[in-house]
């Protein structure tokens, strides 16, 4: 089937990107969000504004949905004038949420019976490398129908990739942000020793970014966390939610992950101080708490030579 009309349902900081690239490449996409203010700032581009789920599904062979957790997927699917009040055999449904990957298999065995197509299709890349088309989809699910999509998501991304089954590519997902935010641990604890023996936060950053303990994270946020500036990039509810599932993960396969649930608490602990909003990096204070480390002109006591 080849696909030509786009519904799109979630347009907040990654869905607004996909959306917009979707539209220059030539597809008519009618996009809904639960703030209507989102989908008006597309609407003067020449997106088209629907006003529930099921009116973005009704007429579109592709509906993506880019949500911010599995509840409002749910609520996407099955709520009042959901996804699937309005949905047809033969329509295909990509879901690009991190999701637990059990629940995306239910879902897709149960649209099935319905001759529906569900795909797990989580994205690796943040909003600004989406816009500048350098996402990396990974897609689980049906073979065939991964043969259908792919076109159109590499008309938007960088690379899309078959991972397998149903909830694989949400499974790899999360194994993936696991490894992103034990990253962010770990730079955590070497930053605020640094700091804390008195070291200058701006030669710190330049030789661990070009040393071999560099990292994505690193050099996209190494030089806010040693600022103290933690503006959000990856939300800390984000982290919460993503190591949250690892750890769900991890506890239905058998699979032991200590430092991950060690890590969670610490999230969990900046969360319950509300910082919820803030970037996940936020849970560096909790360190300089616990460490005795005043953001000062010095960092801690000097150290003699």
């Amino acid at each position: 089937m080849a696909i030509k009309n786009i519904g799109f349902i979630g347009l907040g900081a990654m869905g607004t990107p996909m959306a917009t690239l979707l539209f220059r490449a030539g597809y008519p996409v009618k996009g809904f969000d639960i703030v209507g203010e989102q989908i008006r700032r597309l609407i003067p581009m020449g997106i088209k504004a629907a006003r529930s789920p099921g009116e973005a599904t009704e007429g579109s062979d592709l509906i993506l949905l880019s949500l911010p957790h599995w509840k409002a997927v749910q609520d996407a699917v099955d709520g009042k004038d959901g996804i699937l009040k309005r949905a047809k055999e033969g329509q295909i449904i990509v879901d690009t949420t991190t999701a637990p990957p059990w629940e995306s298999r239910a879902m897709a065995l149960r649209l099935s019976k319905r001759k529906i197509h569900w795909m797990d299709v989580p994205v690796l890349a943040a909003p600004k490398q989406v816009m500048e088309g350098k996402a990396i989809f990974m897609v689980g699910g049906k073979k065939s129908v991964f043969h259908e999509i792919k076109p159109t998501l590499d008309k938007i991304g960088m690379k899309t990739v078959y991972v397998g089954k149903s909830g694989d590519a949400a499974m790899l997902k999360i194994a993936h942000n696991l490894i992103l935010f034990l990253n962010e641990a770990a730079a955590i604890e070497g930053f605020t020793l640094g700091l804390k023996a008195g070291l200058d936060p701006q030669v710190m950053y330049e030789v661990i970014k070009g040393g071999t303990a560099t990292s994505d994270l690193i050099q996209r946020r190494g030089e806010d966390m040693l600022a103290g500036n933690f503006k959000v990039k990856g939300s800390l509810a984000i982290g919460v939610k993503d190591v949250g599932l690892a750890l769900d993960s991890a506890r239905r396969l058998g699979v032991v992950l200590p430092i991950s649930g060690i890590y969670h608490q610490y999230l969990l602990n900046a969360q319950y101080r509300g910082w919820d909003k803030e970037d996940a990096t936020v849970v560096m204070r909790l360190y300089e708490e616990m460490s005795g480390l005043k953001r000062e002109p010095e960092f801690g006591p000097s150290v003699p030579e």
